[in-house]
């Protein structure tokens, strides 16, 4: 029996032993084997779809109408331009074993989606249109698999839509747009789990949204193989579920958007909870809970190589890079990592006995870019034996640059970490430690400290605009250590030198971001005493800044404090226990012949 015959039978006996409406087969395909991988379409589709030796990938990229989309080692996406429309061309790939056998004891991935794709279609959730279906299987066992299907026009990913477009848009257009986001999306959510049906990578760019003529958006599906059918879909877990999505919008919403999107949901949800306000609040928790997961889990990436950062290594140092920087830059610090402050461009920023700092240019995502690079000295002889047993200072800001990044707290960006090692024959226990590290990230134009700025720019100002600054910096700063401690975060030095502003920074762009990370620890939940003793230290550094007035302090600590403390008496017991804190700093500063900075 030839190839094609066995393949035909093979298919039939699988046709023949699967339960009816548990396998994608649409009944007006027909199967055809082209090379050695077996396609189920309409027979309209094969001539453009398929040549002799299969799939037309070469001859579409000779025609300039193939486009790579994704390419990862598991899955491949193309577009293909058409004369009126466009297709995709998902190729799932087996690279490893644990892939291979997956392939072989569950349905591919191919017809996975493309059976979802039925499923959700049937209960009024717009999803993906297949019109093809490859297999490549050897002696009945499958491998990769290909899904074809049909461009949905003029969508976007909502994470894309959210994050670039809805911003471009003005108001009142952009406030209707997000209200009648958020209900679209409670009442796409709500079908599915009536439905039992729930996306274990739940986000949205998993879903494509269009907007009608009178700015409706539409909803579309995708990425459909991590969809599951759930018996006994409870409210417990559809909890687990919406705090997936949640984990998003929690960082790019407001609560009230949140809770439109709840209230649709619960509407068009079969049944209602015990407690809609203590299932929210589950929602809310089980966020939390997520996040701080996935947040630490991000906070490791940059101490191996990964898909975001590569480890290089030398006799004389030891690197971890962002990809972002270009290797060639990378090349000379492992010879000699002080290279950079014989650079002709180099800037001196700031040269004690501590720290060198430097402005420079180097090369970071394919363009040359103004980056800080900084030295930290040793300060005693023994600090590289004590870095067996605590982070070095560059380490300690290079790890809390990662968790402040991870988290969406404003902060430079990290670019690389590098260790100067001593040589090998000087001590062999020594020659493995740091004797200097190095840190350098990404400089932000047109920033000044704002210490500078609020010492030096508002005594120019006149008594209007200086009201106006106070009052706009007072939001900002409350703003951004509401945003620090919230995320579990603390920062012991948190001072005014250590914050950067751009002043001209327009709506929707950051005005104010943290450097000078060594002091920032990571702890969930942050307790108290740490909040205090950071609001104290930033209160010791603006002591005496411009317009600054116990109502302007007042004003700052209900803008950070929660809306229920800010509302109640509690506030009152806060705002003593920072009194307390800062007084004591002031004195122990006098005590020790410190100015207070």
């Amino acid at each position: 029996m030839d190839r094609n015959r066995l393949m035909t039978a093979m298919t039939s006996s699988i046709r023949a032993e699967t339960p009816a409406g548990r396998m994608f087969k649409p009944p007006e395909w027909t199967f055809v084997q082209a090379g050695d991988v077996g396609w189920w379409l309409p027979l309209r589709w094969r001539d453009f779809l398929l040549g002799p030796d299969g799939l037309r990938l070469k001859e579409w990229e000779a025609e300039g109408r193939l486009q790579t989309i994704k390419s990862g080692p598991h899955r491949v996406v193309y577009r293909v331009q058409l004369p009126g429309s466009a297709i995709y061309i998902k190729h799932f790939l087996v690279p490893d074993r644990r892939a291979k056998y997956r392939q072989w004891f569950r349905r591919g991935k191919g017809r996975n989606e493309g059976k979802r794709s039925q499923d959700l279609a049937s209960i009024g959730v717009p999803t993906i249109t297949p019109i093809a279906l490859g297999e490549r299987r050897c002696r009945g066992f499958l491998f990769d698999n290909f899904l074809i299907t049909r461009e949905v026009p003029d969508a976007v990913p909502l994470d894309a839509f959210v994050e670039r477009d809805l911003h471009e848009i003005e108001e009142p257009r952009r406030s209707r747009l997000r209200r009648s986001l958020a209900a679209a999306l409670g009442v796409l959510t709500a079908r599915l789990h009536n439905a039992g049906m729930q996306h274990i990578d739940f986000h949205p760019g998993n879903i494509l949204v269009r907007l009608g003529e009178d700015d409706t958006p539409f909803l579309t599906m995708i990425d459909l193989d991590a969809l599951r059918t759930v018996r006994n879909f409870g409210w417990a877990k559809a909890r687990l579920n919406l705090a997936l999505l949640d984990h998003y919008f929690w960082t790019r919403s407001s609560r009230v958007d949140r809770r439109r999107f709840l209230k649709s949901y619960l509407e068009a949800r079969d049944g209602a909870p015990d407690s809609p306000r203590e299932f929210a609040l589950g929602v809310e928790d089980s966020t939390r809970r997520w996040a701080e997961r996935l947040w630490r889990r991000w906070g490791k990436r940059c101490r191996s190589t990964n898909k975001y950062f590569q480890v290089y290594k030398s006799r004389n140092a030891l690197c971890i890079a962002s990809r972002d920087l270009d290797p060639s830059e990378v090349a000379p610090l492992l010879v000699d990592p002080d290279a950079p402050f014989a650079s002709p461009d180099a800037r001196v920023l700031k040269d004690s006995r501590t720290t060198r700092l430097i402005e420079t240019t180097m090369m970071v995502e394919g363009r040359p870019t103004a980056v800080v690079y900084k030295r930290f000295n040793r300060k005693k002889w023994i600090d590289p034996v004590l870095a067996i047993f605590r982070p070095s200072r560059a380490w300690r800001s290079w790890q809390a640059g990662q968790h402040l990044a991870s988290r969406g707290v404003p902060t430079p960006k990290n670019l690389a970490f590098v260790a100067r090692r001593r040589k090998p024959w000087f001590s062999p226990f020594q020659g493995v430690l740091p004797h200097e590290t190095y840190l350098i990230t990404v400089k932000h134009p047109d920033a000044t400290t704002l210490s500078e700025h609020v010492f030096r720019s508002l005594p120019k100002l006149d008594e209007a605009s200086l009201k106006a600054e106070v009052h706009r910096l007072t939001g900002a700063l409350a703003g951004l250590v509401r945003l620090l401690h919230e995320r579990s975060l603390s920062h012991r030095d948190l001072k005014a030198s250590n914050i950067l502003i751009r002043p001209d920074a327009g709506p929707g762009e950051e005005l104010l971001t943290l450097i000078d990370l060594v002091g920032v620890r990571l702890k969930n939940p942050l307790p108290m005493h740490r909040r205090v003793q950071n609001l104290a230290r930033l209160s010791v550094s603006l002591a005496d800044a411009p317009g600054r007035t116990r109502t302007t302090s007042l004003r700052f600590l209900r803008a950070y404090l929660p809306q229920r403390l800010a509302r109640s008496g509690e506030w009152k017991s806060f705002w003593r226990a920072i009194d307390a804190a800062t007084r004591t700093k002031q004195a122990r500063n006098e005590r020790r012949g410190r100015p207070l900075s």
